[in-house]
């Protein structure tokens, strides 16, 4: 089984506005509801690409509820830990730029804490955790080492997206995936980094330093996959993405899913990127079908 967990969720408000004036009272010409979080996310479009998982994490009051009933309604299992605070709100505005506004996350008591971990310790061997997203404020980051603790004892593989200093503290723990940014690679490895053919070689030294497979994305540049395997590209995007969070978070799922089911590198980067970008041209995320008639506009090259 896939455990996702995100540790500080959101109810996500959409919000189209024209013309946005400062100062003044502004009229929405659309707005759209959905749940937030990265791992949210994942658990969502693993439904579309018909991996089952566990969404898992904290949620609370209103907007927790929210959250719940539409996960429900998507018929994703739910592993939450039921919190008195109320999950967060973020807003993002979107006119001729995009803006957000986001909360910065409930307050989590330490009975809560413990209660997820308890959760979580049911993983096993051949189970896969996913985590994910930002801390809410009352969180320590050492909820990290606990939960790849009970990974590690339990055998289940895991994928972790956090700042860089996390993630630099967990290579050695040997993750399935990681999906850092250039700038994170840079503070990783206290380098500067000015080009594509640069990076290679910070990911070629992830893999070696115990990471499974190593996912960069570039935006509209495409991406690269690193692994013992060799290292894949995907082509130069055409469409300029409007949902650079959901596609990346669509990526993860297409890889991990298809490699769960595979274990064919390339097939599961094709899916990735076909499933990324596809979320990248919507406003939520992509449904089975658009990943699909993607599929057949994704070039995967080898080169190296």
């Amino acid at each position: 089984m896939i455990y996702t967990i995100t540790l500080n969720p959101s109810v996500d408000l959409i919000v189209d506005i024209d013309d946005l004036k400062i100062g003044k009272l502004n009229r929405m010409e659309n707005d759209l509801k959905l749940p937030g979080g990265k791992g949210i996310n994942i658990s969502r479009v693993l439904r579309q690409l018909g991996m089952p998982s566990v969404a898992s994490g904290f949620l609370g009051g209103f907007t927790g509820d929210f959250i719940d009933e539409w996960l429900e309604r998507e018929d994703i299992h739910r592993g939450f830990t039921k919190i008195a605070d109320d999950t967060r709100i973020n807003i993002k505005l979107i006119n001729q730029d995009e803006t957000y506004i986001n909360g910065k996350g409930p307050n989590v008591s330490v009975r809560e804490i413990q209660d997820l971990l308890y959760y979580l310790s049911r993983v096993g061997e051949g189970d896969t955790v996913i985590m994910t997203g930002s801390i809410p404020p009352t969180v320590d980051t050492e909820i990290y080492d606990r939960i790849i603790g009970i990974c590690k004892a339990n055998k289940a593989q895991f994928y972790l997206d956090a700042p860089y200093k996390i993630l630099k503290k967990f290579i050695d723990k040997k993750p399935l995936l990681l999906k850092p940014s250039i700038s994170q690679i840079e503070r990783i490895y206290d380098v500067k980094i000015n080009s594509i053919e640069e990076v290679i070689p910070y990911g070629e030294r992830l893999v070696k330093d115990g990471v499974k497979f190593v996912l960069l994305p570039l935006d509209e540049e495409g991406s690269l996959l690193f692994s013992k395997d060799g290292i894949y590209k995907s082509a130069k995007l055409e469409e300029k993405l409007i949902n650079k969070v959901g596609s990346k978070d669509s990526m993860v799922a297409g890889f991990i899913s298809s490699f769960i089911k595979t274990s064919d590198i390339c097939q599961s980067y094709k899916v990735a990127v076909a499933a990324g970008l596809a979320t990248g041209l919507t406003k939520d995320l992509a449904k089975r079908y658009e990943i699909e008639d993607m599929m057949g506009k994704v070039e995967i090259t080898k080169i190296k």
